[in-house]
């Protein structure tokens, strides 16, 4: 065999060797992979949250048109009462002339229902008749009830509903939100904070602020005020705005409410 025989093999034998990689090779890539996801996967779920609160600004955008309309063809006031199972609140005959897709009722972050699994704040829900256990389409979003043009329960009066949106007051005063049941929430200055992440009061006039304090945006909810702009808003600010005519002359009296335990880091602004 000649020199250069020899040399050709003793180079096969060194490209047969590095066709493959060692165990320790190996180990060190994965190693190298699982770092690189452990830094990409929370910017990732990052902008997919950022993706979706977009989005849901978006959908309030257009819930801050369909009320504006809605009062431009009304002699500008709200509607006088909330409606009742398939044609509750958003979802009422009234208003839809206003939109056509009931993907609008969807907060991106809160597509599935209760009863499909899901659990507040990232569930979206039916207010159902006794002829009708589907009752209205799947909904995540609620009105805030002080705006209508009457009273329409016991617990409220005339001079606290906000009846129009031609206010000055306008600007601080919530008008379709984020919202964990029944279309709509009322709150008073005196209700109290979730006592847990998730918790809500379902079937009462009490407390109400907890159907719209909800943990679904990173500490924020998002709302379309009565001037039909959207903002996001930290849930410990949701005390500091117009809920309701006298809100303000009585959250003084009351004051702030004490956090929880779990709204303790949560965003002040």
């Amino acid at each position: 065999m000649s020199k250069f025989d020899g040399e050709i093999q003793e180079l096969e034998v060194v490209m047969a060797r590095r066709r493959g990689f060692t165990l320790i090779e190996l180990l060190v890539v994965v190693a190298i992979i699982a770092v690189l996801m452990s830094i990409l996967m929370p910017a990732l779920d990052r902008v997919k949250h950022q993706v979706k609160m977009i989005k849901c600004q978006s959908n309030l955008h257009q819930w801050g048109l369909v009320m504006k309309y809605y009062t431009d063809d009304n002699d500008g006031f709200f509607m006088a009462d909330l409606g009742h199972g398939r044609h509750a609140a958003l979802s009422r005959p009234e208003l839809k002339e206003y939109y056509k897709d009931d993907r609008l009722l969807l907060c991106p972050s809160a597509t599935r229902t209760y009863e499909e699994g899901a659990w507040c704040p990232f569930a979206a829900w039916r207010s159902p008749e006794p002829d009708d256990p589907l009752g209205s389409p799947p909904c995540s979003y609620g009105i805030n009830s002080w705006i209508l043009s009457r009273a329409y329960c016991s617990r409220q009066t005339e001079d606290r509903m906000w009846k129009t949106p031609n206010i000055s007051e306008a600007p601080y005063v919530p008008m379709v939100c984020d919202c964990a049941g029944y279309e709509n929430a009322s709150p008073w200055p005196e209700d109290e904070p979730p006592e847990y992440d998730g918790d809500f009061i379902q079937g009462t006039n009490y407390n109400e602020i907890r159907y719209v304090c909800i943990n679904r945006h990173g500490g924020y909810i998002n709302i379309v005020f009565m001037d039909f702009s959207v903002r996001k808003v930290a849930l410990k600010r949701l005390w500091d705005l117009w809920w309701n005519r006298k809100w303000q002359e009585e959250i003084v009296q009351v004051g702030q409410p004490t956090w929880p335990e779990w709204m303790l880091d949560l965003p002040e602004r």
